[in-house]
């Protein structure tokens, strides 16, 4: 008898599993989807990333926080409007997201942050956020800073924040490249943050301060300064040399003296003359002509000898356009 009880309390067992689970003898009786419960399908941070990334079905997170951030914004949105969000942030049945600001924890600490969603049968999942704030780092130096055209007075060290450079009157435009240490600091001012910048001068004579600001990841913040002088147009209005061919110059050729003479022979029909300026950028012309314009140093001129004595005037006017000096070589072809 015995027996027989305990074959019998065996199929009843199995019957009760069999409804419960809804499979019958000869397979599965019901293909439906099974009910996950409550849950969120989505959950973020303001200005940060969940670790890991959001899935529904993991509850547990952290996030970093700069260390002096203020405040966070957290929202969830729950996957059943009719579920209900309880903790840190709330949402009632019927409404489907929730969204709390909250104060962020102080630097090198950490808050934890506990979200609920309940349904009306007794279900209940929790989500959990561990906020943690991390120091930023305090690197607002240049690794490297450097303008073209010019060279950095003094030159560049990473500690030095004022600098000086002279530029010619004809430099109109200069490029300044400025290098962070730290690849996350921020560069402003007159560089943007991508550190190069090519910015106009003004007039000859005149003054530029150029500022680099480097902002560190922490906000603290250094500027660099580059005093860029652009030179007053040059009042140099003399040769730097002066030569005939054929011929040679009496006396020797000397910025100072402004008078030569040339002996040739009297076959000689023509004579080349040319001058050099001691400033690239003056100008040298004759009665009719200019033989060397601004930023061409050198120039040459063919003189036709016309009877005994030529008389050949030269003008340099330097780059102010003001100031001048006159040069004059007498070429005389000497008797047969």
């Amino acid at each position: 008898m015995k027996h027989r009880f305990t074959i019998t309390a065996q199929y009843l067992a199995l019957a009760l599993l069999i409804g419960t689970t809804g499979f019958g003898i000869y397979g599965c009786s019901n293909t439906g989807s099974i009910d996950p419960g409550p849950q969120l399908v989505s959950l973020s941070v303001s200005g940060t990333s969940l670790q890991p990334s959001f899935a529904s079905d993991t509850t547990s997170y952290s996030v970093d926080l700069p260390g002096n951030q203020q405040d966070v914004t957290i929202s969830a949105t729950k996957s059943e409007p009719k579920d209900i969000l309880s903790g840190t942030v709330t949402a009632p049945a019927g409404q489907v997201t929730g969204q709390a600001t909250i104060q962020a924890p102080g630097p090198e600490s950490t808050k934890d942050v506990s979200l609920t969603v309940s349904s009306s049968d007794g279900r209940a999942k929790i989500y959990t956020i561990t906020l943690r704030a991390i120091t930023l780092a305090g690197d607002n130096t240049l690794k490297s800073l450097t303008i073209s055209p010019g060279t950095l007075s003094p030159a560049f060290s990473a500690g030095t924040q004022d600098y000086a450079v002279n530029v010619t009157s004809t430099v109109t435009e200069v490029t300044v490249v400025a290098i962070k240490s730290d690849p996350n600091a921020v560069i402003s001012g007159d560089v943007p943050n991508e550190g190069r910048a090519t910015l106009k001068l003004d007039g000859p004579g005149t003054i530029r301060i150029v500022s680099t600001i480097v902002t560190a990841p922490n906000g603290t913040s250094r500027t660099y300064t580059i005093t860029v002088k652009r030179a007053r147009p040059s009042s140099d209005d003399a040769l730097a040399d002066l030569t005939v061919t054929p011929g040679f110059l009496d006396p020797e050729f000397a910025a100072g003296i402004l008078g030569y003479r040339v002996t040739v022979a009297n076959d000689i029909n023509s004579v080349a003359i040319s001058a050099t300026k001691s400033d690239p950028n003056a100008v040298v012309s004759t009665p009719s002509s200019v033989i060397a314009a601004a930023g061409t140093p050198t120039g040459q001129i063919s003189v036709s000898l016309q009877g005994r004595r030529t008389e050949v005037a030269l003008t340099v006017t330097a780059q102010d356009g003001v100031t001048t000096q006159d040069y004059a070589v007498t070429i005389i072809r000497s008797r047969r």
